[in-house]
């Protein structure tokens, strides 16, 4: 069987894009199936090892596409466009690359079934150019939110997805607005959630081991994007309280920094010198870094379904997250409950992930609480002892593509 693989960003670097490699390298395994991939690239970004039998990549930053890659987050850990802010020449340029390659595609290649990431532009571009063709799209969470905050845009550049065969959903919290926004059957809608890879993200062996965990100074540990909506500087005014009464404690923030973040971070901190602000170009050195850490502090205030936690958690970290309800669905009750993890309630936001000014400092204090629980119960109970890691092994890859692959079958 012929299966197409299509993401109109780059395949890495964020959760769609890890998604989308991990997708094609679970399937060569599982099934060996025969697969060609669509993706979009920047100038400074022209090679990747997929494990695809053919490629077909976008090239922006190109005479065909003059500006960078077009990002489901206005933010992206690397050089974007915010579709919110194309021109109607960017938009016909768009559709014209990603319609001429598509076309490429069918007389090349010629699919048996597509899967298309996101519900958003390409996936109306795919069920236009493959009208008789089964299509299974996967929601990461920001189709739903680009839709929210774009519903002219949605309207005229995306419609209604109805004839897709299936669409898989991080979360039962996100069918209402699949189905509503659009135009999807709820019968047409599975819900998968997400998933780890155990062969990247794993426990340091021996996690008390002086290689693996010094005694001090605990390390606290966020990993994504530095925006408002991930609740990262909100953090850093926690860790600021949290200082009075753990002064052996450091927070490294990984994620694409820039002057004025810089600036504000120095600000909250009160310049700080034991926050430490920096990138890592792959997912394996990330994970090698967290296996330094000791606790993830996950703030986010919207989340399809908040991957990067999980990965933590099957790092071996204690984790402090929002009560994300996706998060939450894809552990389950049993993880959910378990002492490695301490919730704080979502404050009052306006916009979906934009906090409410009133509500910040309580916020604040809450999360600093929470963060403090669990660097004493690492102080005293120490180590991975009882550590869940046979729950989180429930979350990897192997088993999510396997569900995954169900679905496919199911459409052919």
């Amino acid at each position: 069987m012929k299966i197409l693989h299509c993401l109109a960003q780059l395949p890495n670097r964020t959760g769609s894009g890890v998604y989308y490699k991990n997708l094609i390298r679970e399937i060569k395994k599982q099934r060996g199936w025969e697969q060609a991939g669509l993706y979009a690239l920047n100038g400074d970004n022209r090679r990747f090892d997929l494990g695809l039998d053919y490629i077909y990549p976008v090239l922006f930053e190109s005479d065909e596409l003059p500006f960078p890659i077009t990002g489901m987050s206005d933010e992206m850990p690397y050089d974007s466009t915010a579709y919110s802010r194309m021109t109607p020449d960017m938009m016909e340029q768009w559709k014209k690359a990603f319609t001429s390659k598509l076309i490429e595609i069918k007389d090349e290649f010629n699919p048996d079934v597509i899967v298309c990431h996101h519900l958003w532009m390409l996936c109306a571009l795919v069920l236009s150019v493959f009208p008789d063709i089964p299509v299974v799209a996967i929601s990461h969470g920001t189709d739903i939110r680009q839709a929210r905050h774009n519903p002219i845009l949605t309207e005229e550049h995306v419609g209604s997805l109805r004839n897709v065969r299936k669409v898989l959903a991080l979360s039962g919290s996100d069918i209402e607005s699949i189905h509503d926004l659009f135009d999807v059957s709820r019968e047409q809608i599975v819900v998968t959630g997400g998933a780890y890879d155990p062969e990247v993200f794993y426990a340091c062996p021996g996690k008390n081991s002086v290689e693996c965990v010094p005694v001090s100074p605990f390390r606290l540990l966020y990993a994504g994007k530095i925006t408002d909506s991930k609740g990262v500087f909100e953090l850093v005014a926690a860790y600021r309280i949290v200082r009075q009464t753990h002064p052996d404690v450091t927070l490294d923030l990984v994620g694409r920094e820039d002057q004025e973040t810089l600036d504000r971070i120095k600000e909250l901190s009160g310049d700080d010198p034991t926050i430490h602000l920096f990138d890592v170009e792959s997912q394996a050195i990330l994970a090698d870094h967290m296996r330094c850490c000791d606790l993830f502090v996950f703030p986010s205030y919207y989340e399809g379904m908040g991957l990067i936690a999980i990965e933590a958690l099957a790092s071996g970290l204690h984790l402090v997250s929002n009560m994300l309800p996706g998060l939450r669905e894809q552990l389950g009750r049993e993880l959910v409950e378990d002492p490695a993890i301490s919730w704080v309630e979502l404050p009052p936001l306006k916009n979906l992930d934009e906090i409410v000014d009133s509500a910040r400092h309580e916020y604040i204090e809450s999360l600093a609480e929470a963060i403090c629980l669990q660097i004493e119960r690492l102080k005293t109970e120490g180590g991975t002892g009882d550590f869940p890691f046979d729950k989180i092994a429930s979350c990897s890859w192997d088993c999510l593509v396997s569900k995954i692959i169900n679905v496919i079958e199911s459409v052919i």
